[in-house]
């Protein structure tokens, strides 16, 4: 699963980099008045780039390729308490959410699907809450101040995570993935320096990189129906511990290494209970997999 949503994940750069006529929609000003952005974007059916420009010194920038004919872009903002609270709507028209845009979606091809690239800032801390439909995702958060981020999977396959070496400035406060049927790669998690973890698989695929050394604790709760859940582990020099709930309908595989020192826990030969970077894992799985493994 990671090598192909990586594939997409790449083609969306390429194709994005290479499509010419991404127009600037909408801006949000640099301003003193408010020092967060909180937003929110939902894309019925599209294909979309979220990461730190190099250039643009604005907090937001939005670019797009779409066809207005078949989608109706929305944006609002409002300052209040500090913080700019901005909103991106990218619905299909006749829709009303992604159930009714099924049949839309799977009878055209990825090419046909629309383009929008989401430009941050620097100099801002960011809350974002990011809903996909159908199509690819990259949310690279490189370089971004990232307080607390929400990703939400309809059918779309999405990678999420951090360019090498590039730690997020601050704490996050809580990382949050949802796959109803589609797929979400979550890459170098230690660079989230998230305090929580929270992910919610229906029928989806998610891939959680855990496999380089923590320097944080870092608590994860995941819940999975009848999807399938990998996590990369680090191989040495990080506490881990995990605790399962499974049912007879499920599997579950879990790395070498580990001891289980009561029903359904598992520590590894790191382990301590008041380590500072102590990674936890406490999983819930009813029909699906679950696969705890290292990358070597």
């Amino acid at each position: 699963m990671l090598r192909l949503v990586m594939i997409a994940g790449t083609s969306l750069l390429m194709s994005l980099s290479a499509f010419a006529q991404l127009s600037k929609f909408y801006t949000i000003k640099e301003s003193p008045e408010f020092d967060t952005v909180d937003f929110y974007l939902k894309a019925t059916a599209a294909n979309c780039l979220l990461k730190q420009s190099d250039t643009d010194r604005n907090p937001l920038t939005i670019y797009g390729s779409p066809d207005l004919e078949k989608i109706n872009p929305s944006f609002a903002s409002k300052i209040k308490n500090n913080t700019c609270y901005s909103k991106l709507v990218l619905d299909e028209y006749n829709s009303s959410g992604f159930g009714d845009s099924f049949s839309m979606a799977v009878s055209r091809s990825d090419k046909d699907n629309d383009f929008w690239k989401v430009n941050l800032g620097a100099k801002k801390i960011y809350r974002l809450n990011l809903i996909y439909g159908f199509g690819n995702a990259d949310v690279n958060l490189t370089g971004s101040s990232v307080q607390r981020l929400k990703i939400k999977s309809g059918s779309a396959d999405i990678v999420v995570g951090y360019d090498d070496g590039n730690m997020n400035p601050i704490q996050m406060d809580t990382f949050f993935v949802k796959a109803d049927f589609g797929s979400i790669v979550a890459k170098r998690m230690e660079l989230t320096r998230a305090k929580k973890v929270i992910t919610k698989i229906g029928f989806g695929n998610v891939l959680l990189d855990f496999d380089q050394q923590m320097n944080e604790k870092c608590s994860v709760d995941a819940s999975v129906g009848a999807g399938n859940l990998e996590i990369l582990l680090p191989r040495d020099g990080t506490p881990v511990r995990i605790q399962i709930r499974d049912s007879p309908l499920c599997a579950v595989k879990i790395a070498d290494g580990f001891e289980e020192v009561e029903k359904n826990v598992f520590v590894n030969m790191s382990y301590s209970a008041n380590a500072e970077n102590l990674l936890s894992f406490d999983i819930d799985v009813a029909m699906g997999m679950v696969r705890f493994r290292y990358t070597d």
